[in-house]
């Protein structure tokens, strides 16, 4: 089940977890000692947060958009065992050094030990042992299936007696039920279900349902925190509901566990906004926590198999998997419409540029959440055409913070061209094209004498920048952008390509010709003579801002800059003023502009998906650099994540610029998307610009192979794997493909139908018209012997020619023939981060 370890940062272990070969996931474990956060979780309908200890932080409701629920908190007792109480007779000077207990009270039982934990995409566990030969484990997750999810959190628990004697364990879950709502809960217990009900008194439909699987066995609502942490004071539970406000609610339940035995149960919490009605069904059909366990496994199981990308580096292979988890974990379904928030938990807002990069990412993963976030985009414009900086995904309101333009809008134009290249969908182009055009005629209109986008606002902050990086304080990006004016010209051909699918040939051409007209005056006034890279902007005065920053990347993505220029900012950006062991800083270190910490990390700090973009452009130029910004950038996330506040797994916001801790949010939703973006189109090749499919892997010199399985593209999945051999590189397919490449079609997928008996290994095997084709790629730095088994996919008493490829042999050999019966199980020797190329041709 579980797989060795990998290659990893220090104290964060990777395992791989499922069938050998077959759709293996990536989990991470580690110490209690060396987490400083726990996970964050989400659904359709809910984001909840934990802490360090593995207790649930908080429950949110993305419906109204408030915290419904603080923290959850899990104790264990047992019926007997409580410190002997303080009596008014005792004296002397040590009299305060004795504990304080009345005749009923018990003791929690303590950890022995520092806990582990487990972080799956799909859950958290945090496993640790008590006094008196207890194991406990406590698995977080919230239900994700494909169908629309409750507001609803679990820590499912299974106790287990290692002794040779029965265990009484009594089990309290207290809860914070007020959240962020008003002061003014009432509680009341619900004997059908034998669970805690509390409601808003201002808000009566807004109902919680708290309890476990089984009937709580005692009850109470209280105003006594202290309840939840004293060690050798734990009250027995009175059945008295009079609190009010902002209370706590404390359920108990007994459980006997017999020697050797473990026992299992759930604490299950539910809101609704709609009354109890609903509140009491959702609880009822949550009480069967295996089945909401397992159908939320396989709904993550199923997802992360989706573009599977495999290359010689571990920690890529990790990040690619772990931005898809982290992508559907931020996907909600708000009263507006599907889409996802800016800061999950904390506010509703939905920022269009970062709709729009999402988009990017979420077509090589779910194409229909990218078409409904488009939908909604396409509402939130302004009739001059211009899109919207953000809507409320609650009460749809919009804001533009007072800006004539800024990057929003072309963003939506490149957005929606990114996502008909990915599906082909026609119906929908034409749906929204009439958006796009209007968009499109108002970027033009922005245009000044020198045919530069120009941005008028002369305010700082929001309300003065033209740019991402528009939450600086006291700071300014106006005038002519060169960030804004690359985009604008990216969203132009964008717009002339897909004028052209729907058959508007009069508009393509002329917004070719005004594409190129902006593309000349951007590299007319905009790029700095005296060094050939770009200035920051010319702003509204004319003053011309030569800040060589980050921004830099905007001009090489989107196919303005000429080779030359291109070739100098990336060379420029990968110097040692920028680059740190997390990636790229927003500014030099040797600006004076420069500060890591403060302005949220935009003069100075390590955006995640500033390094992204990076290795997105640096692809073309410097293949190593780009492999840099992969690695490093998602390394970062591993590497100590107690002392840098990040949870492994997790995309975090962004890291000071000198100690590297992350300041922002600990799982950001815009830095996933643009990490897939950039691992499968730059990294992998998968190019869709125009509207034909090209695959162009980019592999650095020292790599032999790299591997993507079921690409989702216009209605079908493509696998691939490009190998070295010789001086050449050929690609393997399961259709032709264009490239420049050599390319061999081998025809359907059915890499599931090979076992492959190791964990550092990567495989996959296409099979056409009696021949077989079977891959394998060694993931780690060492030579590994993997066996392997064919299983239905050899015939046993039928002959095959056997034909061999070895990265480390280099050429085909041939091993001559032999009985289906005598080729189902194999092994192969390959070398560290090689490759082993089995070919059976039916005789």
């Amino acid at each position: 089940m579980e797989g060795s370890r990998v290659n990893t940062a220090a104290r964060v272990k990777a395992v791989r977890e499922g069938e050998r070969g077959r759709e293996q996931i990536f989990v991470y474990e580690l110490s209690e000692q060396d987490l400083g956060a726990g996970s964050s979780l989400g659904n359709d309908k809910c984001w909840v947060t934990s802490k360090a200890t593995g207790a649930i932080e908080q429950l949110f409701s993305l419906d109204i958009g408030r915290a419904v629920a603080g923290a959850v908190n899990i104790r264990y007792s047992t019926a007997q065992h409580g410190v002997r109480h303080r009596s008014d007779s005792v004296a002397g000077t040590h009299q305060a050094q004795v504990p304080f207990c009345g005749p009923e009270t018990r003791v929690q039982l303590e950890e022995t030990r520092h806990g582990r934990f487990r972080l799956h995409p799909a859950y958290q566990r945090k496993t640790f042992e008590l006094v008196g030969g207890l194991e406990v484990s406590e698995t977080l997750f919230v239900p994700h299936t494909p169908q629309t999810d409750p507001v609803a959190v679990y820590q499912l628990i299974t106790v287990r007696n290692k002794t040779v004697r029965a265990r009484s364990v009594r089990v309290f879950a207290y809860a914070n039920l007020r959240g962020g709502t008003a002061g003014d809960i009432v509680g009341k217990f619900d004997d059908s279900l034998g669970a805690l009900l509390a409601r808003n008194e201002s808000e009566p439909d807004w109902v919680r349902i708290f309890g476990f699987n089984l009937p709580a066995t005692a009850y109470m609502t209280t105003h006594d925190v202290n309840r939840a942490y004293d060690p050798v004071n734990v009250l027995p539970l009175t059945n008295d509901l009079s609190a009010r406000g902002t209370i706590f609610g404390v359920v108990q339940v007994d459980l006997e566990v017999a020697p050797g035995e473990e026992e299992e149960l759930a604490v299950i919490l539910v809101f609704s906004p709609e009354g109890e009605a609903l509140a009491r069904e959702t609880f009822a059909a949550a009480r069967d926590f295996r089945r909401a366990f397992q159908e939320t496994l396989e709904h993550y199981r199923a997802k992360l198999s989706i573009s599977q990308l495999a290359t010689p580096d571990p920690i890529i292979n990790q990040g690619v998997q772990w931005a898809k988890a982290n992508m559907l974990r931020v996907m909600g379904d708000y009263p507006v419409a599907r889409a996802f928030t800016n800061e999950p938990g904390v506010s509703s807002n939905v920022v269009i540029r970062d709709l729009a990069w999402f988009v990017y990412g979420c077509d090589w993963l779910d194409p229909s959440f990218s078409r409904d976030m488009l939908r909604v985009a396409a509402r939130m414009r302004y009739p001059t055409g211009k899109l919207a900086e953000f809507f409320n995904a609650i009460d749809g309101r919009i804001e533009d913070y007072g800006l004539n333009i800024n990057d929003d809008t072309p963003l939506f134009v490149l957005a929606v061209g990114h996502h008909y290249h990915a599906t082909g969908d026609l119906d929908f182009l034409r749906e929204i094209f009439p958006t796009v055009e209007m968009a499109i005629r108002y970027i033009l209109s922005q245009r000044d004498s020198r045919g530069l986008i120009f941005c008028t606002a002369r305010g700082e902050n929001v309300w003065g920048i033209a740019s991402w990086r528009n939450v600086i304080p006291d700071y300014s990006i106006n005038g002519a952008v060169t960030e804004l004016n690359s985009l604008c010209y990216g969203a132009l051909r964008e717009a002339a390509h897909l004028a052209r699918a729907i058959e508007r040939d009069e508009l393509s051409a002329e917004l070719d010709q005004k594409a190129e007209e902006l593309k000349r005056a951007i590299n007319e006034h905009l790029i700095n003579p005296d060094n050939g890279m770009y200035y920051l902007n010319i702003d509204a005065d004319g003053n011309r801002h030569t800040d060589v920053t980050s921004d830099e990347v905007s001009p090489v993505m989107f196919k303005v800059a000429p080779e030359a220029v291109a070739f100098r900012i990336i060379s420029r950006l990968n110097g040692s003023d920028f680059w740190t062991e997390a990636g790229l800083r927003t500014v030099s270190r040797h600006s004076p502009y420069y500060d890591p910490s403060k302005h949220v990390g935009l003069l100075g700090g390590v955006w995640p998906g500033v390094v992204f973009w990076y290795a997105f452009a640096a692809a073309k130029y410097h293949p190593e650099a780009m492999i840099r910004g992969l690695h490093d950038g998602y390394r970062a996330y591993l590497s100590d994540p107690r002392k840098n506040n990040t949870v492994p797994g997790q995309f975090s916001e962004w890291f000071d610029g000198e100690s590297l801790v992350n300041r922002g949010m600990r799982l950001s939703p815009w830095e996933p998307p643009r990490y897939l973006w950039a691992a499968l189109e730059g990294l992998a090749g998968v190019n869709i610009e125009g509207g034909q499919l090209q695959i162009e892997p980019r592999l650095p010199p020292d790599w032999k192979w790299l591997a993507l399985r079921n690409l989702p593209y216009c209605g079908r999945a493509i696998s691939f794997v490009i190998v070295r051999e010789g001086n050449t590189q050929r690609i393997y397919a399961t259709e032709p493909l264009a490239s420049q490449r050599d390319v061999t079609v081998c025809g359907q997928d059915v890499s599931d139908g090979v076992e492959v008996w190791s964990d550092l290994a990567t495989v996959i095997a296409f099979a056409q018209d009696g021949q077989l084709y079977v891959f394998i790629g060694n993931n780690s730095s060492r030579t590994l012997i993997v066996p392997f088994e064919l299983g239905g996919l050899i015939e046993d008493n039928r002959t095959y020619k056997v034909h061999t490829f070895s990265s480390e042999y280099g050429g085909w050999v041939e091993s001559g023939e032999s009985a289906g019966r005598e080729l189902t199980g194999l092994a192969a020797s390959i070398e560290p981060q090689g490759f082993f190329i089995i070919r059976f041709q039916l005789k």
